[in-house]
């Protein structure tokens, strides 16, 4: 039992290496290589787990050339756009200027209640309100609303809004997040001095998120949210 406790763990800490040397694309969503990748990966790890006769070497080497099967194949798609066109699916339009492309449709398997159910899913009520759909290829459908049915903007209503600046995490269950300070140009004096000045203290809260124009937001233990 130990023996396999301690088999499972190695396969599993060098997968999750293997995974990330793969990068984030692997993680998100994946294309037909990735996924080829990550099923083959799945299958190879899981055999001197559920068979202690393998030695785990014969499941470490064929997860070392999947990866570099996967790098090298990466940079070669990069290098000749021509054999991603054959590898990967290219993007597919299913409405155009407000005409719903019937033969697209039939090419990619996709119903019409499909298309209205990912309609709806972005907050329109149905096809009369899209001027183009596209197929990504990685699955997801992107939806462009016609001029009459987009959201308004800022730059419509004559005004300019201050942007504001993206809010990192700077103290965490107990501890400084020096990362996260250090994204926003700041030290731990200065959000100790920034709490001090609102009359917290850093015992009483679970976490703090700030950004670069000193803006704080903080959510104390177990007793909801304050600003």
């Amino acid at each position: 039992m130990v023996t396999l406790l301690i088999r499972t763990f190695f396969i599993y800490v060098f997968l999750m290496l293997v995974m990330r040397l793969m990068g984030k694309r692997q993680i998100g969503e994946l294309e037909v290589t990735d996924l080829v990748t990550t099923l083959l990966l799945s299958e190879v790890a899981s055999l001197p787990i559920v068979d202690p006769s393998i030695p785990v070497s014969h499941a470490l080497i064929p997860m070392i050339l999947l990866l570099t099967l996967e790098v090298f194949s990466s940079f070669i798609l990069l290098r000749i756009p021509a054999l991603k066109k054959i590898l990967s699916a290219p993007p597919t339009i299913l409405i155009k200027c407000g005409v719903l492309d019937q033969q697209a449709l039939l090419e990619t398997r996709l119903s019409v209640e499909e298309l209205m159910s990912e309609i709806r899913q972005q907050g329109y009520t149905g096809l009369g309100e899209i001027s183009d759909a596209i197929l990504e290829k990685d699955g997801k459908l992107t939806i462009l609303p016609k001029p009459q049915y987009a959201p308004l903007t800022a730059e419509q209503f004559g005004i300019s809004p201050k942007g504001e600046q993206l809010m990192h995490i700077v103290y965490t269950s107990g501890r400084f997040n020096d990362a996260g300070l250090s994204l926003i140009g700041k030290d731990r004096k200065w959000l100790q001095r920034q709490l001090s000045k609102r009359g917290v203290t850093l015992s009483r809260l679970f976490c703090v998120t700030a950004n670069s124009d000193g803006k704080l937001y903080w959510i104390e233990r177990e007793r909801g949210e304050r600003k």
